[in-house]
């Protein structure tokens, strides 16, 4: 049985019809649509837009309450930073901006968009975890980490934070040259376990339970499962001898992971960037994708803050500039026009425009108000507006020769009558350059009067007419934009009705929004 919105099983042209939106592109299987986010806007252009400039970002505290709670937590792109509370050590040491000790700079992360955190940790007295860098003490605590997240969650509850936590040091011995010991130095694994479940349960209900759980990994999440919450990603420790095993986190988190922390040179490293985050770009389907832009070197130069934000290399008298890999992820996504996500994306001294870039590709996923011009489509072929609940009608002829009339909009009704049902459906008898027709049921199609020619202005009532066969003709051709709107409590996509010749939607008019036989006409389409 074909889809109530698209008549034929085919794919829509992907050229970019309207600045609005994208056409419905994918294809049909029963009563679903497969369907592309929207890709994002250009943000940032030098490299202070990329690197370092946290605090010229926007606060993005409550970001993500706004998107689609069925979407799965793998498929929203969330900007991270690596070894996120490193800011102390010293340039060889050191990956994030400075906003203050006790994880106070967390924080600052949070408030601006950070959704991703890298946190390392050591054992300390037997039974607390500090928050390290290798040998380097980072003023704050894992206590700090979890207040502080804990506030900022309470604070904004349709947020979630995604946590990759690392026992930093040596399981069971004594940490080599640039490695932390605990302490004691012969912590043993299971020890560190039951020192981590401590925390979860005197944070009780702040993790996502399931990824809590000993030797047993959580399913993906839905957001709305996971709102106010810290999902764990992954932690694990061994026993030194191999003996024993703990393990927490989400199943999958790593199964495509790109973390070349010590890269053959600047080129090769983002060659692995770039490749992991197209991959996540082009993958419809729920698999968790993790990139490190992070990287060090053996010798200490390129230092991280180097790596991120490049610098000048001066060999065999020859001084060149070496793009850091901040600005060229940013400017790789100001200029991939593929809409996707792009996973998780940690970053070392991240700029405001480089989350932005990251965070603007979950517009596709974002959920809308109702409005006049966006249509609930059901199986039933009836066409419902958002906001006035009223049902497209095919209403009264011009005349005795049925050969037009007017559309209009009615109480819906349990069973639709004929006059109450459309379909989409694509020209076969010429290039439709991926626009649709809206057929009613007695074949005629929806129409903007010709207006002798001249493109009439919003608020004029749309006509049904007989479909033109022998040539493309804007007037009866429409770009279907799809958008998820939240209805009674849940998410449902939605779609404007974009007509080609006047870039106008298809509305029901607000002052005769209650009246039986209202017209239905052409208006502004949503934002």
């Amino acid at each position: 049985m074909s889809h109530p919105l698209l008549h034929r099983l085919r794919v829509a042209s992907r050229r970019r019809l309207s600045p609005l939106a994208h056409l419905v592109a994918g294809c049909v299987a029963a009563s679903s649509l497969m369907l592309a986010s929207a890709p994002a806007q250009a943000a940032g252009s030098v490299n202070a837009d990329a690197y370092n400039s946290l605090g010229s970002a926007p606060l993005r505290q409550d970001w993500m309450k706004s998107l689609d709670g069925a979407t799965p937590l793998s498929r929203v792109s969330l900007p991270g930073t690596h070894d996120t509370l490193s800011i102390h050590g010293g340039y060889s040491t050191e990956t994030q901006q400075d906003y203050g000790d006790s994880a106070a700079t967390l924080t600052a992360q949070l408030d601006r968009g950070i959704r991703a955190l890298d946190i390392r940790v050591r054992v300390t007295e037997n039974q607390y975890f500090t928050v390290h860098h290798g040998v380097v003490h980072q003023n704050a605590n894992f206590d700090d980490v979890l207040t502080k997240a804990k506030a900022f969650l309470a604070q904004h509850p349709g947020e979630t934070i995604v946590m990759r936590l690392k026992a930093e040091c040596p399981v069971g011995s004594s940490g080599g040259i640039g490695e932390c010991t605990n302490d004691p130095s012969n912590v043993s694994a299971g020890v560190i376990a039951t020192i981590f479940e401590q925390y979860t349960k005197k944070y009780d209900g702040l993790f996502h339970k399931a990824s809590v759980t000993r030797n047993s990994l959580a399913p993906t999440p839905t957001l709305s499962q996971v709102r106010g919450r810290i999902v764990l990603g992954t932690f694990g420790v061994t026993e030194k001898d191999g003996s024993a095993s703990y393990s927490y986190g989400t199943s999958g988190f790593h199964s495509h992971l790109a973390d070349d922390w010590k890269p053959s040179d600047d080129d090769a490293k983002f060659e692995g960037v770039r490749r992991n985050v197209d991959a996540a770009i082009a993958d419809k389907g729920n698999d968790w994708y993790v990139t490190y832009t992070s990287a060090t070197s053996p010798l200490l130069s390129p230092s991280p803050a180097e790596w991120a934000g490049g610098y000048i290399d001066t060999t065999a008298g020859v001084t060149t500039y070496v793009a850091g890999q901040n600005i060229r992820l940013m400017n790789h996504l100001n200029n991939t026009v593929a809409p996707g996500r792009t996973g998780i994306v940690m970053m070392d001294f991240p700029g405001w425009a480089l989350i932005q870039n990251i965070v603007d590709r979950n517009k596709g996923d974002i959920v809308k108000g109702s409005h006049q011009g966006l249509w609930l489509v059901n199986a039933d072929k009836s066409y419902v507006n958002t906001k006035y609940g009223r049902c497209l009608v095919r209403g009264p002829e011009f005349d005795s020769s049925k050969t037009g009339g007017l559309v209009t909009q009615r109480a819906c009704q349990s069973t639709p009558p004929v006059s109450h049902q459309w379909q989409a459906e694509q020209p076969t008898s010429f290039d439709h350059k991926g626009y649709f027709w809206i057929k009613a049921s007695n074949g005629t199609c929806l129409t903007v009067p010709y207006n002798n020619g001249t493109p009439p202005s919003a608020g004029t009532q749309l006509f049904w007419w007989g479909c033109e066969t022998r040539w493309f003709s804007g007037s009866q051709m429409w770009n279907i934009v799809p958008t998820k709107v939240e209805v009674a409590g849940s998410s449902r996509t939605a779609y404007a009705f974009v007509n080609q010749w006047t870039g106008l939607c298809m509305a029901v008019d607000p002052a005769t929004a209650t009246v039986a036989g209202g017209p239905v006409t052409q208006d502004v389409c949503p934002k």
